[in-house]
């Protein structure tokens, strides 16, 4: 399958950019042969990739996925599970409580579950949100999405990337570890769509051309005058069909979703121009000042002026 609406960069690369998806607790899971280690759930989605050897990731509902080179895995939110190796013993389990915080030390975190012959390593993450629009867009997963990818078109780079980040961050580390979480996710939403998968919601969504073309507009119009109605009549819907369909597709109202576009470009109008933050919320949709900076608060927790002065590495 091959459509350019779904895999140009626009859309899809926007919606993700949208989501401000980031990465906490990155880690390595180095699973020894007989051995397993579990894992309490996170708040957020956790996403899993098999680097080497083979084994199992196992949900608290007992849901046995199987890892091999290559095997990516997207855990909904707070999904206890274990990963295992080939014939783990009852005995051979270790018990952890959350994947381990980035470390101030020059080696990649770890966790290591027992010793002897080599298992199955997985690197292992847990989705950091921006969850100022109230909505979490992994929230609607009830079941594991899993990909397998051959070694061509595997994710192994990326996250060996990542993991070096994460083991020693330092000036930019944050922009490029969410570039290669978001190139990740693009290349598993592909795989998907090509698959016709239904496991992330997304999927139907970027497969449904009515409701890209109306994200298409959100983000090559932020500063029209978009309504639902407006949004509904390109997407060629009703009103009530259209907000549900894409409330149900990407986690979010249209307005919710067109509201976050507009103030994220706002935020980088003011950390990369001197133009007054009048014209910045004019520029962006906002007839009213006020109304702009109120809405910049609630997603930025400061206002427009204060987020200027701030250093633009701590935006």
């Amino acid at each position: 399958m091959e459509n350019p609406v779904l895999f140009g960069p626009s859309v899809v690369e926007r919606f993700l950019s949208a989501l401000d998806i980031g990465v906490a607790n990155f880690t390595l899971c180095d699973i020894r042969d007989g051995w397993s280690a579990r894992f309490d759930p996170c708040a957020t989605a956790s996403l899993h990739y098999c680097m080497e050897g083979s084994g199992a990731l196992v949900t608290q509902e007992g849901e046995r996925v199987p890892l091999s080179p290559h095997s990516f895995v997207l855990l909904p939110p707070g999904t206890g599970y274990r990963i295992e190796s080939d014939r783990p013993l009852p005995e051979g389990e270790t018990r952890h409580g959350r994947l381990s915080d980035w470390p101030a030390r020059e080696t990649v975190p770890t966790v290591l579950s027992g010793e002897g012959k080599a298992g199955v390593a997985t690197a292992c993450g847990e989705l950091k949100l921006d969850m100022s629009s109230g909505s979490d867009p992994f929230g609607t997963m009830r079941r594991p999405l899993i990909a397998q990818f051959d070694g061509d078109s595997g994710l192994k780079n990326q996250f060996v990337l990542l993991l070096a980040e994460c083991a020693r961050p330092g000036l930019g580390s944050r922009t490029l570890v969410e570039a290669l979480l978001k190139q990740c996710l693009i290349m598993v939403m592909r795989w998907q769509i090509e698959n016709e998968g239904t496991d992330l919601p997304w999927a139907a969504g970027f497969a449904d051309k009515r409701l890209t073309g109306a994200l298409e507009a959100i983000f090559e119009r932020p500063a029209s005058p978009l309504s639902v109605e407006r949004l509904a009549d390109i997407a060629g819907m009703s009103r009530s069909a259209f907000a549900a369909q894409f409330m149900k597709a990407f986690g979010q109202s249209p307005m919710a979703m067109l509201r976050v576009v507009r103030l994220r470009k706002a935020a980088e109008l003011l950390a990369t121009t001197s133009i007054p933050v009048a014209e910045v919320a004019n520029s962006i949709g906002f007839s009213s000042r006020s109304n702009f900076s109120q809405a910049f608060h609630t997603m930025y927790g400061v206002d427009p002026t204060a987020f200027r002065r701030k250093p633009i590495l701590n935006k």
